[in-house]
């Protein structure tokens, strides 16, 4: 499977999870939180748990990277399987509050290589609101060139 329909099946599981969430926004939180972790907590493990959910409908498998441990910006790593066997991962990476990136590369034997050969990345907003990550999520996915 090319990289280039690896990020179009990402995009068509996050066009079903956009459709099927539709969370609803707490006026009370609409601060960003001082405490990264709380973000990531309440609203990025949220957003990537729907999108494993559609993911899966698929054949696909998305799982977080427990081994993973960025404790300057406190984003998590994924390594989505895809049903053909290929592996893909999903990096996030910023510094907290000012800025929130998702990196996609196509996953090699060694778990711990990152490509930039097959390498996209694309910025998203720091929000509490879980649509508004969605969309920007496809928005960005569908802006890829590869």
């Amino acid at each position: 499977m090319t990289f280039t329909a690896q990020i179009d099946d990402l995009t068509t599981a996050l066009r079903h999870t956009r459709s099927r969430l539709l969370a609803p926004v707490d006026p009370f939180q609409l601060q960003i939180p001082r405490d990264p972790e709380v973000f990531v907590e309440d609203t990025l493990y949220y957003v990537m748990d729907q999108w494993a959910e559609d993911l899966r409908t698929q054949g696909n498998v998305l799982e977080e990277d427990t081994a993973w441990n960025d404790a300057q910006s406190g984003y998590p790593r994924y390594v989505l399987r895809m049903a053909g066997g290929n592996l893909v991962q999903l990096h996030f990476t910023g510094e907290y509050p000012r800025s929130l990136f998702l990196n996609i590369s196509k996953g090699f034997r060694n778990g711990q290589q990152f490509s930039d050969a097959r390498h996209v990345q694309m910025e998203l907003p720091i929000t509490t609101d879980a649509n508004a990550l969605l969309a920007s999520l496809l928005d960005g996915l569908k802006g890829v060139t590869v």
